[in-house]
């Protein structure tokens, strides 16, 4: 597995301190760790080196059954790897707890990412963060163990959560006042060119969402700790980052922008991404700019459109009757039995198309059977809704005409 890493640092300028202790980065074992003690004193920062310590020996030790998993990722490997995962987290929970009943107020975050070939795997305890960047979107995949946060997501066996607060920071799950603790775990499929970012607090506390997103979209893996460093203005920061293939942000123009295109398309709903790479590799990019025929009612038609960006106004016998927006499709009746169009369809604004031709469909659909299964099925579907419209219409008609 072809892996870049890169880790995000600065000590902070404020009372708020971070150090590079905080972070483990073993791109050996595909592994990302990064642990926090509010208020950083000594024996916090002793707990956190507990915490990361026990984390890279029992990774270790298991450095067989990760090869075994890399090699065959059987269900029962997948299984034991997360349990793993859960044992680091008793083994270093035991561990704080004994050394915190000695001292007081030692409350440690860890977050835990494992990248094995084709799976990650993530343990989370505290409010620290694992993000998840896929084709230009930004995913929070952890949810912060903070009061008020987490109570409606878990709610059941409460008999091993924490309940610590620690300068203006409330924890309903950390490492140290319990012996034992919960751990949030979980395990996901990879896809070429993600990009995860495994983050203390210290990230989304200094810097605004929206200013987050968009720079773990668009960053070189390399510069994006500088550029978050900037944007903290001071502040502290720790985060490893990691990367599958190259650490080159999505770019809109690629091929993987289409995929991100077409998944949330009703006429490609449940296509895995081996089926859309067929369907994008079918498509043409084209734009029109405002005002611009798209095609014309009577017209014979021959293309199938999907909208990408900007607008267009669907017109019959000259009455505006829809404008659709991205991720719209329109023209699929033209792919079953190529009848004239039944209305014209012109670009409100400039807007950008992904056209798939007749002959590129159907060749598509016979290389295809499974995916011409799921496109056709979800054609009639989209059939049989609008003949029910219109039957609707037809008959709410004929009421009025009697009435």
């Amino acid at each position: 597995m072809d892996l870049v890493t890169s880790s995000v640092f600065a000590p902070g300028t404020g009372t708020t301190r971070a150090y590079l202790d905080q972070i483990l980065l073993e791109p050996r074992y595909g592994l990302l760790a990064v642990a926090d003690a509010p208020g950083s004193d000594p024996e916090g920062r002793a707990g956190i080196r507990i915490a990361l310590d026990t984390v890279r020996s029992h990774v270790e030790r298991n450095e067989d059954i990760l090869q075994r998993f890399i090699r065959t990722p059987a269900p029962e490997l997948r299984k034991r790897i997360l349990a793993i995962i859960e044992e680091a987290y008793a083994r270093a929970a035991q561990e704080i707890f004994a050394f915190a009943r000695r001292r007081k107020g030692v409350v440690v975050t860890l977050d835990i990412l494992l990248l094995l070939e084709h799976e990650a795997f993530i343990g989370h305890i505290g409010d620290g963060r694992v993000y998840l960047v896929r084709r230009g979107l930004v995913h929070q995949l952890t949810v912060d163990h903070s009061r008020g946060d987490d109570a409606a997501v878990f709610e059941k066996d409460q008999s091993h959560d924490t309940d610590a607060t620690v300068g203006d920071r409330h924890f309903t799950r950390a490492l140290g006042p319990q012996p034992r603790v919960r751990v949030e775990s979980l395990c996901m499929e990879l896809v070429h060119g993600d990009r995860f970012i495994v983050a203390s607090a210290h990230l989304h506390r200094a810097i605004p969402e929206s200013i987050l997103n968009t720079r773990f979209a668009s960053e070189h893996l390399d510069g994006l700790g500088p550029a978050l460093v900037s944007d903290a203005g001071g502040g502290a920061l720790v985060a490893a980052c990691a990367q599958l293939g190259s650490g080159e942000p999505f770019t809109p123009d690629s091929a993987q922008s289409r995929l991100a295109i077409l998944a949330p398309m009703p006429l490609f709903a449940h296509c895995n991404e081996r089926e859309l790479r067929a369907v994008a590799q079918a498509t043409r990019p084209r734009r029109f700019p405002d005002g611009t025929i798209i095609f014309e009612q009577g017209h014979p038609g021959t293309e199938l459109y999907l909208l990408i960006s900007g607008a267009v106004d669907i017109i019959q016998d000259g009455q505006k009757i829809v404008t659709l927006g991205p991720g719209s499709n329109f023209g699929e009746m033209a792919m079953l039995d190529e009848p004239s169009r039944s209305a014209s369809a012109v670009a409100a604004g400039e807007s950008e198309l992904m056209v798939i031709p007749r002959d590129a469909f159907f060749a598509m659909l016979k290389g295809n059977p499974m995916l011409a299964v799921k496109i056709l099925w979800n054609m009639l579907l989209r059939l049989s809704a609008n003949l029910r419209r219109t039957s609707k219409r037809l008959a709410d008609l004929e009421q009025q005409r009697r009435g």
